[in-house]
């Protein structure tokens, strides 16, 4: 007698479980080289991130001498017209003081920014338009 062709057909395919840990196998591959990926990717960030702070740090001495010789050159051009040496150091101050706070106000209006997800609304504070239902 033949058999039927699902008798045959059952015997020869894979069980569940064996489905089941095939899955589970490659689950914990592609979890595995998922971190392997993430362990490189922030080594190179790190290494992008140092670079940015130790430029930034020689910028802004570069720029902090510059401002420093510009401010000795400023004192130095306004004495003949003033009275004495302090008078021209005190414009001069008064000036880069109104440099600093014109600065500050377009750096705060730079950083502020409105929330758009639930996670990142915590850190917003109260709404503006009192509006509490959001």
């Amino acid at each position: 007698m033949l058999k039927s062709a699902s008798s045959s057909t059952a015997s020869s395919r894979p069980k569940v479980t064996e489905l089941f840990n095939r899955l589970s196998d490659d689950g914990q591959q592609w979890a595995k080289s998922e971190v392997e990926l993430a362990k490189i990717e922030l080594g190179d960030l790190k290494n992008q991130a140092i670079k940015a702070v130790i430029f930034s740090i020689v910028g802004f001495a570069a720029a902090f001498c510059a401002l420093v010789v510009l401010s000795q050159a400023a004192i130095a051009f306004l004495t003949p017209y003033v009275d004495s040496i302090g008078v021209a150091a005190l414009i001069v101050s008064g000036i880069l003081l109104l440099i600093v706070v014109v600065s500050f106000l377009v750096m705060r209006g730079a950083f502020s920014w409105t929330t758009e997800s639930i996670f990142f609304r915590w850190f917003s504070g109260a709404p503006k338009n009192g509006d509490h239902s959001q």
